[in-house]
């Protein structure tokens, strides 16, 4: 895989999930604005049943299952972001800057999830 497939396949994957959005009326494209929390509780029940999904994927250890599954969490995942408009757009922008700026000088690896944690700081809720 080159660097240039892997931005156009996830390019083209947040096309569809605008137009995806728009063809079935999801929100944002009709209603009031309402709160972050509002709205994503309506579709926290689709990404979790995503995610058990990738589970089953990964438990019978079938490789085109798990990436299927694996878009489709990216998939619902985008829907989410989109679903909270501007707040979802600025969220988006905060992790990716946040993500560029981790270092092997600021962070290391937890070994156990291979999560990347502060070398210094607060613990991390996870510790």
């Amino acid at each position: 895989m080159q660097r240039d497939e892997f931005i156009k396949a996830v390019s083209d994957m947040a096309d569809q999930v605008w137009d995806f959005h728009e063809r079935w009326k999801f929100w944002p494209f009709e209603g009031p604005d309402r709160p972050p929390s509002e709205a994503i509780a309506e579709r926290q029940a689709i990404l979790d049943e995503e995610i058990v999904e990738l589970g089953e994927a990964v438990e019978a250890d079938d490789s085109e299952e798990i990436a299927a599954e694996a878009a489709d969490v990216l998939f619902v995942a985008l829907g989410h972001v989109l679903s909270l408009r501007e707040p979802g757009m600025a969220g988006v922008r905060a992790v990716t800057l946040k993500n560029a700026g981790k270092t092997e000088e600021t962070h290391r690896v937890r070994p156990d999830t291979g999560k990347l944690l502060p070398i210094s700081g607060k613990p991390h809720k996870w510790r």
